[in-house]
C-alpha cells in the first residue's frame, strides 16, 4: 500500500519523534521540493555543494566515489537508502562526498538548509535529531578505523573498501588497479594478487580486468 505523504514525513530521521501536529506544521509552512526521475539520472554530483537535506521518496540508488588522486572508484548499491547525507551540510566541509544516480525510477523530497536554519532547527526534537545522526556517523567511522584488524592483507582490503563505503549493505565495485591497490594498503602487488585470486576462489568476490566486486561486504567483514 501506498504511503501518504504524512507517513513519509514520519519516517524521516530528522523528524521522528515529533507529534502530529508538529507534523502538520511542518506540511503547512516548510517548502518540501518534490521531484521525480528516470533509471540513470543523478541527484547530486560529488563536490557539489551540499544545499538541502535530500530524501529518498521511492526507487533505488547507487552511489559513485572517485578518489581525488584518481587512483580508484567506487560504486555501491543502496536500495533501502532515505536520505543523503545530512552529516554534511555543516562543517568544515559542507559539499556532496560521492554521486548520487537512481538505478531505477524515483522520486525524492529536499528541504533547502535555510528552510531548516530558520524553521525546524527551531525544534528541539529536530536539533537533537541532527546531533544524533552527526554523532552516529562519527562513532561508526571510529569505531571502524579503530576496532577492525588489519593484520592480514584480507583484512586490509576490507578494511579499504569499509572506510571508503557509506554502508556495509549492497553491492560494491571497486575499480583499481592492482598496483595502486598494493600502494594503498602498503603491501606488495603479488601478495594483493595472490589474495585476491584466493578470496575468489572461495566465492567471496567476483574478478574482473581493472575491477573486483563483492555482494556481501558485511558477511565478510565479519569473518
Amino acid at each position: 500500500m501506498e504511503l501518504t505523504m504524512f507517513e513519509r514525513l514520519l519516517q524521516l530521521p530528522l523528524l521522528q519523534g515529533l507529534t502530529t501536529q508538529e507534523i502538520s506544521d511542518v506540511m503547512a509552512h516548510v517548502r518540501l521540493d518534490f521531484a521525480n526521475y528516470h533509471r540513470g539520472d543523478e541527484i547530486v554530483m560529488q563536490g557539489e555543494s551540499c544545499k538541502k537535506l535530500i530524501y529518498i521518496i521511492s526507487g533505488e540508488v547507487m552511489t559513485e566515489y572517485r578518489d581525488d588522486a584518481l587512483r580508484f572508484t567506487l560504486i555501491e548499491h543502496l536500495p533501502d537508502m532515505k536520505v543523503i547525507e545530512p552529516y554534511n551540510l555543516f562543517g568544515m566541509y559542507q559539499t556532496y562526498s560521492r554521486t548520487y544516480t537512481f538505478t531505477t525510477e524515483g522520486s525524492t523530497l529536499a528541504i533547502d538548509k535555510h528552510i531548516m536554519l530558520t524553521h525546524l532547527m527551531a525544534n528541539k526534537i529536530v536539533k537533537i535529531n541532527l546531533m544524533n545522526i552527526t554523532c552516529n556517523k562519527y562513532q561508526q567511522t571510529q569505531r571502524l578505523l579503530c576496532h577492525y584488524p588489519d593484520n592480514t592483507i584480507r583484512h586490509k582490503i576490507v578494511k579499504f573498501i569499509l572506510a571508503h563505503s557509506i554502508a556495509p549493505k549492497g553491492k560494491k565495485e571497486v575499480e583499481i588497479k592492482m598496483t595502486d591497490l598494493a600502494n594503498i594498503i602498503h603491501e606488495t602487488r603479488l601478495n594483493v594478487s595472490k589474495t585476491l585470486n584466493e578470496m575468489e576462489k572461495e566465492g567471496l568476490i567476483n574478478m574482473q580486468r581493472g575491477c573486483f566486486s563483492i555482494e556481501d561486504l558485511q558477511s565478510l567483514s565479519k569473518q
